[in-house]
C-alpha cells in the first residue's frame, strides 16, 4: 500500500504542472524532480520519461507567448556541440543503447532549460517561487522520513522519493538562491536557509556538504555586506578550526557517539579511527579504486584514444572490474574523468568550455543586479565539487539537473536586464533615448 504513495504524489504533481496556473505549474514541475521511481521497474520508468521529455514539451508550448530570444549565448551552443560529439563517440561504444540514452538525456536537459527560460520571461520563476519549492521539498522529505522511512533502500538518509545525492544537490541549489536574496526578510532567509542546511546534514552527503560550505563562503564575498563582516567570517572560520584542533579528542568522542545515526559523523569517526573499510566512509574505497584505474587507463591510452576518447559509456569496462553490472552512464562516479576517458581531449575541452560559459553567464548576470544573479554564481563551486563525486549529466528532469537549470533561469532575468541596460547606454551615447543612468528594469516580481 505504501508503495503507491510516491506514485500518487507523482501523478498529483504531474497534474499540477499540466493544469495549474503558470506559476503553480512551474512549482509543480520543480517539485516533481523529488519523485524518482524509475528504478522500480521498466513500466514505472516510463513515468520518468514523461517527466523528462513529454511534460517539458507541453510546458514549452504553454509558455509560447514568451518565445524568442535576444543575444545568443555560448552555453546552449557549446552544450549542443558536446551532445553532438557524445553522439559521434557513440560510434565506437560497446554500449550503444546506453549511449543513445545519454544523448536523449542531454537533449532533454536542453529542452527543460528552454522551457524554464521562457517561464522566467513570464515572471513565473522568482525568489518567491524558490521559497515555495523549498518548503514543498522539505515537506516531501519529512513525509518520506516519517511515513515511508524504509522506501528507497537508504533508511538512514533524509531525502525525498529521489536519490539521496540528488536531493542534497537540489537542496544546495535552493539554499544558494535563498541566502543571496535581498528581497526576503532576514528571518525568512535564516529560518529557511538553516532548515536546508540541516536537511543536508541529515541526508549525510559528504560531497554536497563540502560544496554547500564552499558556496556559503563565496556567497558572503559576493554579497553587499560590509568588508568587516566578510573579514569576521574568515576570522570565525579560523577560530572554529583552532578550537577543533585544540579539542579534537573530546570532539571525536562526541562524534563517535553520534556516528550510529548519521553518515557524516560516521565517516569522520571511521576516518579518525583509521577504519577505511567501514560503512561509514560509504563508497570512498570504491571511488578511490575507480579513480586510480581510470587514470591508469588514460595514461595507457593510444594517441587516438587520448585525443578522441575510448567511446561513450565505455568507462563501464573499468567499473565492471570492481562491481557487477554497473550502469554505463553512472559507472565512473566522476564527470571530469569520464569526459577525458570516454570523449578524450576533444570532449574534455567541450565540457570545460560549457562550465566556463556558465561562469561567464553568471558574471554578466551580476551586472544586471537584482536578486537573480548571484545564486547561480555561488552554486557553481558546489556543482563543480559534485561533478567530481557523481555522474549526473545523464539525468534530464532529475533533482540535480533541475537545481542547476532553475538557477540558470533565475540568472537569465538579471542577464536580460544587463543586456537592456547596455542597449540603453549604447542608444544614449548615440543620442537616442534617455540617459542610461535613468534606466529602470521593466521586470517586477509579482506578489
Amino acid at each position: 500500500m505504501n508503495a503507491y504513495i510516491p506514485i500518487a504524489l507523482y501523478l498529483l504533481l504531474f497534474a499540477m504542472a499540466l493544469f495549474a496556473p503558470p506559476r503553480w505549474a512551474v512549482i509543480g514541475y520543480l517539485l516533481l524532480s523529488n519523485i524518482d521511481i524509475g528504478s522500480q521497474n521498466a513500466s514505472i520508468g516510463a513515468l520518468n520519461t514523461a517527466k523528462a521529455m513529454i511534460l517539458p514539451v507541453f510546458l514549452l508550448w504553454r509558455f509560447r507567448p514568451y518565445a524568442g530570444h535576444g543575444r545568443l549565448t555560448a552555453a546552449p551552443v557549446i552544450w549542443l556541440l558536446l551532445t553532438g560529439y557524445v553522439a559521434i563517440a557513440s560510434m565506437w561504444t560497446l554500449y550503444p543503447s546506453y549511449a543513445l540514452k545519454l544523448v536523449g538525456h542531454l537533449l532533454g536537459s536542453l529542452l527543460i532549460a528552454m522551457m524554464l527560460l521562457r517561464a522566467s520571461k513570464g515572471g513565473y520563476i522568482t525568489i518567491r517561487t524558490v521559497v515555495m519549492v523549498s518548503i514543498g521539498t522539505l515537506a516531501i522529505a519529512a513525509a518520506h522520513w516519517f511515513l515511508l522511512h524504509d522506501w528507497g533502500g537508504e533508511p538512514d538518509r533524509f531525502s525525498t522519493f529521489a536519490d539521496a545525492q540528488s536531493f542534497a544537490a537540489f537542496v544546495t541549489a535552493l539554499y544558494c538562491a535563498i541566502i543571496t536574496s535581498r528581497s526576503l526578510s532576514v528571518l525568512v532567509r535564516f529560518t529557511l536557509g538553516a532548515s536546508l542546511v540541516l536537511s543536508v546534514l541529515l541526508n549525510g552527503s559528504r560531497t554536497w556538504l563540502i560544496g554547500l560550505l564552499a558556496s556559503s563562503l563565496l556567497a558572503i564575498f559576493v554579497s553587499q555586506v560590509r568588508s568587516w563582516v566578510k573579514l569576521m567570517s574568515f576570522v570565525l572560520t579560523l577560530m572554529t578550526g583552532t578550537v577543533l584542533i585544540a579539542e579534537f579528542t573530546s570532539i571525536m568522542g562526541w562524534v563517535a557517539e553520534a556516528s550510529g545515526s548519521n553518515r557524516i559523523a560516521r565517516a569522520v569517526s571511521d576516518a579518525y579511527a583509521g577504519n577505511y573499510k567501514s560503512s561509514g566512509l560509504g563508497t570512498l574505497k570504491l571511488r578511490q579504486t575507480l579513480f586510480r584505474r581510470t587514470v591508469a587507463g588514460i595514461e595507457s591510452s593510444t594517441p587516438m584514444e587520448l585525443m578522441f576518447g575510448h567511446g561513450t559509456c565505455n568507462g563501464a569496462q573499468i567499473a565492471a572490474t570492481i562491481s557487477k553490472n554497473p550502469d554505463p552512464n553512472r559507472a565512473l562516479h566522476d564527470e571530469w574523468l569520464r569526459a577525458l576517458y570516454e570523449w578524450g581531449i576533444v570532449g574534455l575541452v567541450l565540457w570545460l568550455a560549457f562550465i566556463a560559459s556558465l561562469v561567464h553567464y553568471s558574471l554578466r548576470a551580476i551586472r544586471g543586479g537584482g536578486d537573480y544573479a548571484q545564486p547561480l554564481f555561488t552554486y557553481l563551486p558546489a556543482f563543480a565539487i559534485g561533478l567530481s563525486g557523481e555522474n549526473i549529466i545523464a539525468g534530464a528532469g532529475n533533482a540535480v539537473s533541475l537545481g542547476l537549470l532553475m538557477l540558470i533561469a533565475l540568472a537569465s532575468v538579471s542577464y536580460r536586464l544587463a543586456d537592456r541596460a547596455e542597449l540603453l547606454r549604447d542608444r544614449s551615447s548615440a543620442g537616442f533615448g534617455p540617459p542610461a543612468r535613468n534606466f529602470q528594469p521593466a521586470f517586477r516580481e509579482s506578489h
